[in-house]
């Protein structure tokens, strides 16, 4: 976002402006990729699935979630159309730097109140890897193909070998 806004805020930089603006958009859209579907579910895993009240409150939350996604981008719609149409696009991509490095400050000032869950499994890209692994192997062998000659020269077949035999 704050190479979104200097892209915005800068017209000095003309000849490198529509480059900045489009490697930050880029990397705007790669962050939310990457924070949508990780942010849920850590806040998710803040609340015990065995304790009754915590299980309730776990569905207060995403209804809130919701409420609080749906609200925000409406409200962020109207405003930030608003200040770049009447004040300056700088401004309009500004404000939500500014509210995203809040965000992220407020996030880490709760760090040390955060539950963590540990696990003795492998990770999942390695169990992912070992399923490729396995399926690589497996079908290797059933689908090979060879060239047999028979008794004249000219004719050549080409067989698959099957191991159902």
């Amino acid at each position: 976002m704050g190479s979104l806004s200097l892209s915005a805020a800068l017209p000095a930089l003309r000849g490198g402006h529509v480059a900045i603006f489009y490697v930050a958009l880029y990397l705007v859209a790669l962050g939310e990729g990457a924070h949508k579907p990780c942010a849920q579910a850590f806040a998710a895993d803040q609340y015990d699935e065995k304790d009754p009240k915590e299980s309730v409150a776990r569905s207060s939350f995403f209804n809130w979630w919701y409420f609080g996604m749906c609200a925000g981008t409406a409200v962020t719609t109207m405003v930030s159309s608003y200040v770049q149409d009447n004040v300056g696009w700088g401004l309009g991509f500004g404000i939500p730097c500014i509210v995203i490095v809040a965000s992220l400050a407020l996030f880490l000032l709760g760090t040390r109140s955060y539950r963590f869950y540990t696990t003795t499994e492998a990770s999942p890209f390695s169990r992912v890897g070992n399923a490729l692994l396995a399926l690589i192997h497996s079908w290797a062998p059933k689908h090979r193909t060879r060239y047999i000659s028979t008794a004249p020269i000219e004719s050549l077949l080409l067989c698959v070998m099957c191991d159902m035999t």
